[in-house]
């Protein structure tokens, strides 16, 4: 017992501290990993019995991408997001177990288009300014 890992627990803020071991189990865990959201996973065994996109497609937000039989229920997979296809793991037919990857939408980025930048001139410059000056003096002279 000696060389089992140990850890230190503080129960409340200030109050005191208590040493335990690992439990086996606890040793053994799968650490978690954060879900990738471009991966369409099985949700429960199923069989995949259409596929509606190919690799390379771009889908809307929404849209039909595989029907997915469970429990004799036939699941509509839909886009969970627009995207372009990237790879797809299964075929029509193919039996899964839960949490199997199907497919890989990788998410489109939005470009926006530049905006048109107006050249001002020295002499457009200069008459702002001014009107600037005019203005602050007015203010200067109101009651508020």
């Amino acid at each position: 017992m000696e060389n089992t890992p140990k850890q230190i627990i503080r129960v409340f803020e200030f109050g005191r501290l208590y040493e335990t071991n690992y439990t086996k189990k606890y040793e053994k865990r799968k650490p978690w990993v954060r879900p990738n959201p471009e991966e369409i996973k099985s949700f429960i065994p199923g069989t995949v019995e259409k596929i509606m996109v190919k690799v390379g497609d771009t889908v809307t937000a929404g849209q039909e991408i595989m029907v997915y039989v469970a429990m004799k229920m036939h699941n509509i997979i839909r886009a969970p997001f627009a995207g372009t296809v990237t790879a797809i793991s299964v075929e029509a037919g193919s039996k899964l177990p839960r949490g199997a990857v199907m497919m890989v939408i990788h998410q489109g980025t939005i470009v926006l288009p530049k905006k048109n930048k107006r050249k001002v001139s020295m002499a457009d410059k200069r008459k702002m300014v001014e009107k600037r000056k005019a203005k602050r003096e007015k203010d200067k002279g109101m009651k508020w």
